[in-house]
């Protein structure tokens, strides 16, 4: 406990920072991510005897994460640090931010083709690298494209806090309370009053953070999207969960001691923060 407690202290800001910053530093944590993040998935699946292919998987999901980007809407969110990076980086997301569509269809067809010179099960390389450049690009996207809205910091922030909340919840409800397991298979720990004491956790925690940031819809509207969260964490821990146990691994990785690797830590965040973002988007084009 005292390894991962010193692990999150040192992690946060080194996440958070980021984020605040936007622009070229956000930018710069978003890549970075992407790219750890597709590697530990890529080396499961080779644990798994999926024989992905990383060179073409890893550019294409940083691809993907950098599409359909606005270079003008990106330096817009930032906090401006120093002028010196403002033009650079609008230059770069004009070079490198292609349409979703496009990166999509340049990736199929660079993977198919590859796969044509793959002698054992072609089928599964294409699969597996597809899936991983697919899965985490466009995810990973819609999170920083959460950080574009108008206080887009306080949604993240907001989206953070949120699965915090139900993950400490959960874990602690769970270790006093819990005795009735919900999915054994594919996590033995976690139990049926841990998981709603997380989801009741999050819904709380949706409410004050709504009130307390200058975040859009409100309270009453906080505390839905949080319980919605909470039940969203629950299946995005559980899915990393199911590709652990099939491909024989503990840990995606170990870049966090007493953590594991990134996606360990983003398991959750990959189905939350891009649920708040479709969630913020319907409210401003139905509600408002």
């Amino acid at each position: 406990m005292r390894t991962r407690i010193i692990a999150a202290l040192v992690a946060i800001p080194i996440v958070v920072i980021p984020i605040y910053l936007g622009g070229f530093w956000g930018l710069s944590l978003g890549v970075a991510i992407t790219v750890i993040g597709s590697l530990e998935m890529y080396y499961m699946l080779e644990a798994g005897g999926y024989n992905p292919s990383r060179w073409i998987g890893v550019p294409w999901a940083v691809m993907l994460f950098l599409a359909g980007w606005d270079p003008e809407l990106v330096q817009r969110s930032s906090i401006e640090v120093t002028g010196l990076l403002t033009a650079p980086t609008i230059r770069l997301i004009e070079v490198l931010s292609f349409p979703p569509s496009s990166v999509l269809v340049a990736g199929f067809l660079i993977t198919l083709t590859y796969c044509l010179f793959v002698q054992e099960k072609p089928i599964n390389t294409w699969l597996s690298t597809s899936m991983v450049a697919i899965y985490l690009g466009i995810t990973l996207g819609q999170i920083v494209s959460l950080r574009f809205l108008p206080h887009g910091f306080s949604y993240v922030l907001f989206g953070f806090l949120v699965t915090w909340a139900n993950d400490s919840a959960a874990f602690f409800v769970g270790v006093f309370f819990g005795k009735h397991k919900i999915f054994p298979r594919l996590s033995p720990k976690k139990t049926w009053e841990g998981t709603i004491g997380g989801v009741i956790g999050a819904g709380l925690a949706g409410a004050f953070l709504a009130y307390a940031l200058p975040v859009q819809p409100g309270p009453v509207f906080g505390a839905s999207i949080g319980v919605i969260a909470g039940i969203l964490a629950f299946f995005g821990d559980l899915s990393i969960s199911m590709m652990k146990r099939q491909v024989g691994v503990k840990d995606s990785g170990t870049i966090f001691p007493g953590h594991g690797g990134m996606l360990d830590r983003l398991d959750s965040l990959l189905f939350t923060l891009p649920f708040i973002y479709q969630a913020m988007l319907f409210y401003e084009r139905v509600v408002l």
